[in-house]
């Protein structure tokens, strides 16, 4: 099965030794997402809201690269600082899946890089 590393300016680049993301064979496997700003690899400073559109600003970039929308996802894990911020990122989230199929999705709270207040990992598949 064929491997592609994705890349695309329009996300930050990776801090370490990953791919923004990986195609195998038809699936898409996006990094986790955090809410660097592409032309300078700072983290944007602002309140959950605006941290998760950036997120997702990124997410379809790489998606976009791949051949791929957001209607093409099947799983997102989103991790959140603080769980207290739910609704603030449900806002945003749902703003962005409006399939009549919306993936699956797993919501945790966890200690993220930089101090972000949200991280997203997705997978997507071609349909």
């Amino acid at each position: 099965m064929d491997k592609k590393v994705i890349k695309t300016d329009k996300a930050p680049m990776p801090v370490a030794n990953y791919s923004q993301g990986v195609k195998v064979g038809e699936t898409l496997y996006i990094q986790g997402v955090i809410a660097l700003v592409p032309e300078t690899n700072e983290m944007l400073q602002g309140d959950i809201k605006a941290q998760a559109e950036r997120v997702f600003d990124s997410i379809e970039a790489i998606l976009d690269e791949a051949g791929l929308s957001i209607d093409d996802a099947v799983k997102v894990t989103a991790f959140l600082k603080d769980l207290a911020d739910y609704s603030g990122f449900n806002e945003v989230y749902n703003s962005r899946f409006r399939s009549e199929y919306p993936p699956v999705r797993t919501t945790v709270q966890a200690a993220m890089p930089l101090g972000a207040l949200v991280e997203v990992e997705v997978i997507a598949c071609e349909s």
